[in-house]
């Protein structure tokens, strides 16, 4: 829905009303509107009164302020709720091979938090380029150990341990386990 166009108040009562699973006749009769209209107003055909968008309101149990939001976010049955399947969820490689990070964030995000579920083979490394100024990184190990190189700086971190570093420079993640390493790893920029 564009900033200027109206809302799309036929999709969303017919949307309630197969919610609350009346016809189009059960409706009308609750409400006083008539089957013909309300039809019309469904398939987006007329747009109704304030009288009628109250007849209709009072009869679903709404009130009118939530049937003319965007509704951005919402459902007729409550928040939405926006489900990744497994298989959906996208992911890249090391170079190697040996790191797959499987991308948990969404797309919409990736210029400023991303996340991560990261699996480490026993001799695998993630080399990381400095990322953009003041980017942080959080990795929680959930299996095996990791180690984390910024700089000098090394820090061997074992399963339920949490380690956050500067990631604007170049940084390198090691499984120097025997048995796959298993974490969550979350980017935050600026």
């Amino acid at each position: 829905m564009t900033r200027n166009s109206p809302p799309d108040v036929g999709q969303k009562i017919k949307a309630l009303r197969t919610a609350e699973k009346l016809t189009l006749d059960g409706l009308a009769r609750m409400s006083g509107v008539s089957k013909s209209m309300l039809s019309q107003i469904e398939r987006g055909l007329t747009n109704p009164t304030l009288g009628t968008l109250w007849s209709l309101t009072q009869s679903l149990g709404i009130d009118i302020a939530s049937l003319l939001d965007d509704g951005a976010g919402e459902t007729p049955g409550g928040p939405e709720i926006k489900l990744t399947k497994a298989y959906e969820t996208p992911e890249i490689q090391s170079a190697d091979g040996r790191c797959t990070l499987r991308i948990l964030g969404p797309i919409d995000l990736v210029s400023k938090t991303e996340w991560y579920d990261m699996r480490l083979e026993a001799g695998g490394i993630l080399e990381s380029e400095g990322h953009a100024s003041g980017t942080m990184e959080h990795l929680t190990v959930l299996d095996g150990a990791l180690s984390v190189r910024v700089g000098t700086s090394v820090q061997e971190i074992e399963a339920g341990d949490s380690a956050r570093y500067q990631a604007d420079v170049p940084h390198f993640i090691e499984n120097k386990g025997q048995n796959p390493a298993r974490a969550l790893m979350l980017v935050l920029a600026p």
